[in-house]
């Protein structure tokens, strides 16, 4: 019965690091985003610029993989210096990185439409991107302690209810229950 309290605990932990101490954890989210960049960046240059001939296709892939790879290794080597910089100058950074990247990708889709490949999913990518852009533009500079610490309250309430269920579904002994002996 104890092992099924073990995760909520953890969970409960983890929220309550994420409340009282949020800039740590802000640094593992931008380490995160990095590696996300990162192996993004990779896959447009090794996979995306390969799709189609076109050497002006080619040099727009190359410009969005190699700019990924480098805001990538940037929040990955330093992502104190992404942290204590303003939140504010981050998220415009990271919103024009997005409407850029958006912008060369229409053209790649273009490309790749003319090439007769399918491009539906590329489409809501771009849509998401620009939504995604528009969101970061519009973030307060001190959303990110607040929306850590929100995470954090959210995480602590995940791990009551885990309780709770662990709790209500516990193997329930009867004190006295007569022992059967099946010899």
């Amino acid at each position: 019965m104890l092992s099924s309290f073990v995760v909520p605990a953890l969970t409960a932990v983890i929220g309550l690091v994420m409340i009282f101490s949020a800039e740590p954890v802000i640094y593992v989210l931008i380490v995160a985003l990095g590696l996300f960049f990162l192996v993004s960046g990779i896959y447009i240059l090794f996979t995306m610029s390969k799709l189609v001939d076109d050497k002006s296709y080619k040099i727009d892939t190359y410009i969005r993989g190699g700019v990924s790879i480098l805001l990538g290794l940037l929040c990955i080597i330093r992502p104190r210096g992404f942290a204590e910089g303003a939140w504010k100058a981050t998220m415009i950074i990271l919103g024009i990185f997005a409407i850029c990247s958006a912008l060369l990708e229409i053209y790649a889709v273009v490309k790749l439409s003319s090439a007769g490949i399918n491009t539906k999913k590329y489409l809501i990518e771009i849509i998401s991107t620009f939504v995604g852009a528009i969101v970061l533009f519009l973030l307060p500079s001190d959303f990110g302690f607040t929306l850590i610490k929100f995470a954090g309250v959210v995480f602590i309430l995940i791990a009551v209810v885990m309780a709770f269920i662990a709790y209500k579904n516990r193997d329930i002994i009867e004190e006295d229950a007569p022992v059967v002996d099946e010899e």
